[in-house]
């Protein structure tokens, strides 16, 4: 089953799909505009540190300039969602009449930017339980991910070729389904999820466990769930979870066991987060359709907090380095 696929973000997830898809077979590249990063590769490959402890190292090919690559059959877009619409941007001259583009990216707003650079007739959607951790350039801890991968179609077109992509995943060693009907609906359960939860755990340092156990942040997680589930039954979400929201976070939250959420690994690093495309994302769409969203709202601006903290820290270090005034 040859295949040509090409990766947008060599980053913990992208990362983990490259290798994994490589050593399965596929022709992968990974694409990042980072150059550090991608003469590490080149140089000393990317190993990943499998769920079970073994390593699994694989040579990659890597890239800068995506005109190097080609047209492929499969771009998976594999950035933060801040950086979605620019990634789709720089992935044209790959994309070709027949190519798919696949984003299982956290939040809203990930397959409405790709549509409205490439087509939506190009886009494949979807969602991921896998998840993993950057150490550094060339390694990455991989989580596994329970649950697996589910894809389909962003215009809901029957199209036999999502067959093959799953297909492709699976071979890679994801367990992948097809879904069928509205792609959305997978992603704001998903979402039910990541908003109640990735927020917290930045704020507080929490672990997932951690997270469960301490009651007050319990009662804030199944609180923002909620609000969140109402903001998707306006709408015009209909799934069973929307009817016990609370409890699906805390559940799907139980899985992270003592692992860090990646927001969390966002913050600790200096990192912008996706806070656009997660709670503040709910919040323009309680505007929308006229749900209050008081604590999506609260959480979405503390994060913004910690993240200008971080720009006036660079401007700082920046002023130091240049000897002239900082803003304190």
């Amino acid at each position: 089953m040859g295949m040509r696929i090409a990766i947008m973000g060599a980053g913990a997830l992208g990362g983990t799909f490259g290798v994994l898809m490589a050593d399965a077979g596929f022709d992968v590249t990974l694409v990042d505009v980072d150059v550090a990063k991608i003469e590490a590769i080149r140089a000393e490959g990317l190993t990943l540190i499998m769920p079970d402890g073994t390593r699994k190292t694989h040579m990659m090919a890597a890239t800068t300039d995506p005109s190097e690559v080609g047209i492929v059959d499969l771009v998976q877009i594999s950035v933060k969602g801040y950086h979605t619409a620019s990634a789709a941007e720089l992935a044209r001259p790959m994309v070709g009449p027949d190519t798919y583009v696949l984003s299982v990216q956290n939040g809203l707003k990930n397959l409405q930017r790709i549509a409205a650079v490439l087509g939506e007739e190009k886009v494949i959607g979807g969602v991921t339980a896998h998840s993993a951790m950057p150490l550094s350039h060339t390694l990455i801890k991989y989580n596994g991910g329970l649950g697996g991968i589910y894809i389909g179609r962003y215009d809901r077109t029957e199209d036999p070729g999502v067959d093959r992509l799953v297909e492709v995943l699976n071979a890679a060693g994801f367990e992948t389904h097809r879904i069928q009907g509205d792609v959305r609906i997978p992603i704001w359960r998903k979402l039910l999820a990541n908003i109640s939860c990735n927020a917290v755990a930045a704020l507080t340092g929490f672990t997932g466990s951690q997270l469960v156990g301490f009651e007050p942040t319990n009662t804030l997680i199944r609180a923002l769930a909620e609000e969140t589930a109402e903001v998707a039954r306006a709408q015009g979400f209909d799934f069973a979870e929307l009817d016990y929201a609370g409890d699906f976070a805390i559940r799907a939250l139980s899985g992270v066991g003592d692992n860090k959420i990646s927001m969390l690994q966002d913050i600790e690093a200096g990192r912008r987060t996706e806070i656009d495309t997660l709670n503040l994302a709910v919040v323009e769409r309680g505007e929308e359709y006229g749900v209050d969203t008081p604590l999506n709202w609260m959480i979405g601006i503390l994060i913004q907090a910690h993240e200008q903290r971080f720009a006036w820290e660079r401007e700082a270090k920046a002023a130091e380095v240049t000897g002239t005034n900082a803003r304190t």
